[in-house]
């Protein structure tokens, strides 16, 4: 049997994430439906996209991942179903699926346009249940990708914003703000590489501290780590950057390095 992994900024507060899992539980009663996260910053496809890339390769084969961050709901943007190496992703074409296009060795791009699929008289502003979920539900069921729709190559092939590396200086973006208030950064450990970290600035705050572990970072201090999925982030020990700094999704960041 598919899982079908869910990755959306719903909340839990709402009925939405219930309605997504009923629908789906209708088409397949023996679904098997896994939260990865609905705390998704809201209206924000990046913070969705490094979600993906943070845990894609940790599920198995046949996992099929409906990712549902869309703040263009109801509009022309097209509702993309993508094969690759294996595994499924369902979901609006806005950037959420950047790192299946940016790391996956080979994916084929599917646009959703079979109604058969789609639960009636949809809704503009909850294609996520009345689309999306039952394409999921109905391919967890074994229903052959090339049934819901036609293949493209006409979406908008988005990746994860990259830093600029310019000699000593590295310029990011903060991508994802989690429950802690850590800051990730769109700075990979690879960007780094063996090179030491001087001191950052986000919003005309110095930052000296680079840390191993959070209990490494000085109390009341922010410092920077490598987090567990390969980025470099801000964070405050046992506290929260983002409220210290104020600062949330896409602030830059600049790194001096040596």
């Amino acid at each position: 049997m598919r899982t079908i992994a869910l990755i959306t900024d719903f909340g839990l507060r709402d009925p939405y994430v219930g309605a997504l899992k009923g629908v789906i539980l209708s088409i397949n009663p023996e679904a098997r439906i896994v939260d990865i996260s609905h705390e998704i910053i809201a209206f924000h496809p990046i913070s969705a996209a490094y979600v993906l890339a943070g845990v894609m390769n940790y599920f198995p084969r046949e996992t099929i991942f409906l990712t549902v961050v869309d703040p263009g709901v109801g509009t022309e943007r097209k509702i993309l179903l993508i094969s690759s190496e294996g595994k499924y992703y369902i979901g609006p074409d806005n950037g959420v699926f950047a790192p299946v296009y940016q790391y996956a060795e080979e994916y084929t791009v599917y646009e959703v346009t079979e109604p058969h699929f789609f639960l009636p008289e949809p809704s503009p502003t909850f294609e996520a249940r009345d689309k999306m979920a039952p394409v999921a539900a109905w391919l967890s069921r074994g229903i052959p990708v090339e049934r819901f729709g036609r293949r493209t190559e006409e979406y908008r092939k988005f990746k994860l914003p990259q830093p600029k590396i310019d000699g000593n200086r590295i310029r990011g973006i903060v991508i994802h703000q989690d429950r802690f208030g850590n800051l990730a950064l769109n700075i990979r450990k690879e960007d780094i590489k063996d090179r030491k970290i001087l001191f950052g600035s986000i919003k005309g705050v110095k930052i000296s501290n680079f840390a191993s572990t959070f209990m490494d970072i000085p109390p009341n201090e922010l410092g920077f780590i490598i987090n567990s999925f390969g980025y470099l982030e801000i964070a405050v020990r046992m506290g929260s950057a983002a409220q210290v700094l104020k600062a949330g999704i896409g602030e830059p960041v600049e790194l001096f390095i040596t």
